[in-house]
């Protein structure tokens, strides 16, 4: 058997169903020799994430269906046979021993073309609720991993799953000095950071960029991820208090925000509910409203349950509203001192390393041969 793992990465879409393949091949690279090719889809955000890191990738053609226009629902089945023809000659020249699903409209040809090659095939699922193509391709495949306990409902009976918690990239942890830093900020200021995610978020960011124009006047700093589009418009509205609030429409070293920031105002995608909750960083949850059967509120409500987190709906959300969270986690330093350690002790810091070893058993890499069985024990 050989001691060379060669893997296809299919998934994105979102940031969400990028970074965990990114965190598993990392991983499996740790344990042996591994080629990974990516495979994503033309005008997602997978394409500028995964240059950026300088991975080997191919993209096909393919769209979401979710809030698609009537006539793209209805081309929608030749776009798929389309996409399945071509990622069967990409897996074909490339010839690996498994295919990683990690969801979205991304992947849903490569796993058919794996079916249809027999290739071995595992689909991963960050979320708390399943998304579409995962519902619907589970029963093919060989192994599904979950980032929720509470995913397994949403799974057809009999699917195979093991519980990993959301595979996440090695991130460093500088002091929070060294994160003032960075950002040019003071690390003896209490720190807030609003996040809406890989393409930000225009109702968190207006929020947030009028609580940063009240709060930062007494003091508070504020670091804002808020996306390409709404950058312009942030950082006017924070022009008076620039001194004290740093705007990016995106940011690779989140490391960085996680070790200087007090709290985070965030959207609860899987990865930003994982990270925060590896990092101890307390945090006021505002879910994406229009997020596939509401899968963000459902990420959010184990820590809500907790004690490691607030939630705010967005249509409750305004400026107003977010200032008054702020300050009142800001003056009770005990509070937040309980809902890190409720982050944290919920969080599932060895999720990627348990990813790669379930993949390694399905890949039929012999030194792994039943490390599947003793992690489901």
């Amino acid at each position: 058997m050989s001691d060379v793992l060669r893997i296809v990465v299919a998934g994105g879409g979102t940031g969400g169903h990028v970074y965990p393949g990114l965190a598993v091949v990392e991983r499996l690279g740790e344990r042996l020799t591994t080629h990974a090719l990516f495979v994503g889809t033309r005008g997602g955000v997978e394409e500028s994430i995964l240059s950026r890191a300088g991975c080997d990738y191919r993209l096909l053609p393919g769209y979401g269906l979710r809030r698609a226009s009537t006539a793209r629902k209805v081309a929608s089945p030749l776009m798929l046979a389309v996409g399945v023809a071509r990622a069967c000659k990409v897996l074909s020249q490339f010839r690996p021993d498994v295919v990683l699903g990690t969801g979205g409209y991304a992947s849903a040809a490569v796993v058919v073309a794996s079916i249809a090659l027999r290739i071995p095939r595992v689909l991963q699922e960050q979320n708390s609720v399943p998304g579409l193509v995962n519902r619907r391709l589970a029963r093919h495949a060989d192994l599904v991993l979950l980032g929720y306990e509470e995913s397994r409902a949403g799974l057809a009976p009999g699917v195979r799953t093991l519980v990993v918690g959301n595979p996440l990239r090695r991130m460093p942890t500088p002091s929070r000095a060294e994160a003032a830093t960075y950002f040019g900020l003071d690390p003896t200021r209490e720190t807030v950071l609003i996040v809406g995610g890989s393409r930000g978020a225009h109702s968190l960011n207006i929020a947030g960029a009028d609580a940063a124009a009240r709060l930062a006047p007494r003091g508070v700093q504020f670091v804002i991820l808020c996306g390409v589009a709404d950058r312009a418009d942030v950082t006017q509205r924070t022009a008076g208090v620039a001194s004290r609030v740093r705007v990016l429409d995106y940011l690779d070293e989140m490391h960085f925000a996680y070790a200087l920031c007090d709290l985070a105002i965030a959207r609860s995608g899987a990865s930003s509910v994982f990270e925060l909750a590896l990092f101890g960083v307390p945090a006021v949850f505002v879910p994406y409203p229009y997020a596939a059967d509401a899968h963000q509120e459902s990420n959010a409500a184990p820590l809500v349950r907790a004690g490691g987190a607030v939630l705010v709906r967005d249509a409750e959300l305004s400026g107003e509203r977010l200032t008054a969270e702020i300050e009142a986690l800001l003056a009770s330093p005990e509070r937040r001192d309980a809902m890190s350690h409720a982050m944290r002790a919920w969080s599932t810091p060895d999720a990627a390393g348990r990813a790669a070893d379930a993949i390694l058993t399905v890949a039929k890499k012999k030194e792994y041969a039943a490390l599947t069985e003793r992690l489901a024990a």
